[in-house]
């Protein structure tokens, strides 16, 4: 190579990796024009106090029939590190975020509720925390670790129902009893890539799903505490997502027994 030739290729490296996001979050919407709004805006502001260096933020909009896609648009203007990936159909919130995963860009990647029930304080905790722990490829924010809070309880039935899951993941999954399902959940990119390129299930059991795959291909799963708050507009149905959740973990074992999830990390690594 020629000495001038190596000195711009070295220049070419250099200028994008400055410019490559350290961090992606990522959210997925389904009709939130109510919720969305303030979550990015505490998001944006927290970012601009407390994180030097560059970030993305990707709103999945899964088809929405509001203003969620509108919405966002409009704060593109004033915020470049936003964009939109638009779906213009439903597909769930496990495919969108799996789209979504491979067209990150940042060397950590977050995925995140755009209600904001998560405290803005962990993605940049978080991002520390996996700076100084390379043995760690997964962070899952925790309602239950030691030093979390709950700073608004959600109603009783939901709380109910999510024992209940907890407790059939346990039976089901050999899980101990923790947090694994919470949206807030950090990867290295590398890791994100691989657990959801053999995650199968589009809806709300692809968190549990996740978890399984990457425990499973051997990547290292840490939880850390959050400060949580409920927020009203949840979507959940006792009854549908009860049997959906029923349905998704009997899917996730058959998918294991099928040999789906097996490879393991030395393999994917050679």
């Amino acid at each position: 190579m020629h000495p001038a030739t190596g000195g711009m290729h070295f220049f070419i490296v250099l200028f994008c990796n400055m410019h490559e996001p350290k961090l992606s979050i990522i959210i997925p919407a389904y009709n939130e024009e109510n919720r969305l709004p303030s979550t990015l805006d505490r998001l944006f502001h927290y970012m601009r106090e407390n994180f030097d260096r560059p970030y993305e933020v990707i709103v999945a909009n899964d088809g929405s029939h509001d203003r969620t896609a509108a919405i966002v648009r409009e704060l593109t203007g004033s915020h470049p590190e936003l964009r939109l990936m638009d779906f213009p159909k439903n597909r769930g919130r496990g495919a969108v975020v799996r789209d979504a995963m491979f067209s990150a860009a940042g060397s950590y990647i977050l995925q995140t509720d755009a209600d904001g029930s998560v405290g803005e304080e962990a993605v940049v905790r978080f991002v520390e925390y996996l700076d100084v722990h390379p043995e760690v490829h997964m962070l899952i924010g925790s309602r239950l670790a030691r030093g979390a809070k709950i700073l608004t309880p959600q109603p009783l039935i939901r709380v109910a129902l999510g024992y209940a899951f907890v407790i059939l993941a346990m039976i089901m999954f050999r899980w101990k009893f923790d947090d694994r399902v919470n949206g807030f959940k950090m990867f290295r990119r590398d890791a994100a890539r691989d657990i959801y390129r053999n995650q199968y299930s589009d809806h709300y059991i692809a968190e549990a799903e996740v978890v399984y795959v990457a425990e499973r291909r051997g990547w290292k799963v840490q939880e850390l505490p959050i400060f949580w708050a409920d927020y009203k507009g949840s979507r959940i149905k006792p009854v549908r997502d009860s049997y959906r959740s029923i349905k998704g973990m009997i899917g996730i074992l058959i998918n294991d027994w099928r040999g789906r999830y097996s490879k393991h990390i030395s393999e994917i690594k050679k």
